[in-house]
């Protein structure tokens, strides 16, 4: 498996073949957020984010409600919807979730990683996760976002805060095609904590014990 350069990036986001193709859209600045002295793509602020609200249970339990089958995440956070010139602060040791202001569509022969640009974690803004994107997968991409610094930090949608490195998948055949809960999915908010087997499954083992 090896990483796409820069000029291989933009050969594959023009080519014609749509099983091919790789879409990061919209590009502000193509010949900046995509250059030939760097393997990867930039990815800038979209205008959603959420923030962390206070639990009025005190921790997360999957199991905690047996009137439903999964505990409801979204109940966790506030959203909040930022135009374009306006701006959030992250106070120091905030967590907040963004998204991305480019959609991104992965044809299936392709996957990628999402890494916080240097500059923002020298200041101490964090690209929380080191996230995976699964061949296939189409959707917004969500930023998990922490100031790990001691400075309020201000953030304004169309920045740019991460890169999207690319690498061929050796056998692309039989690739799922990325179907994740959060495939094809521009909502900030976490759905679930396990999947629907594997919740099943840990419940009936817990009622056992």
């Amino acid at each position: 498996m090896s990483a796409l350069s820069g000029r291989e990036i933009r050969a594959r986001l023009l080519e014609k073949g749509i099983q091919k193709r790789l879409v990061v859209s919209p590009l502000l600045i193509p010949e900046e957020q995509c250059r030939d002295d760097q393997a990867s793509i930039d990815v800038r602020l979209g205008f959603e984010f959420a923030l962390v609200s206070p639990s009025s249970s005190g921790h997360v339990d999957e199991f905690e409600s047996p009137e439903s089958e999964q505990i409801e995440l979204h109940h966790l956070y506030r959203k909040i919807y930022v135009r374009l010139g306006e701006s959030l602060v992250i106070h120091p040791h905030q967590f907040i979730l963004g998204t991305t202001l480019e959609y991104i569509r992965l044809p299936v022969d392709l996957m990628a990683y999402v890494v916080g640009r240097s500059t923002w974690g020298r200041l101490g803004l964090i690209v929380a996760t080191a996230l995976g994107v699964h061949p296939g997968f189409s959707g917004a991409l969500t930023l998990e976002l922490r100031n790990l610094g001691e400075t309020p930090l201000r953030i304004y949608p169309g920045q740019v805060v991460a890169q999207l490195f690319f690498h061929d998948v050796a056998s692309p055949a039989g690739v799922g095609g990325g179907i994740g809960q959060y495939s094809g999915s521009v909502s900030v908010v976490p759905k679930r904590l396990s999947t629907e087997k594997t919740h099943a499954k840990l419940k009936a083992l817990r009622e056992q014990s």
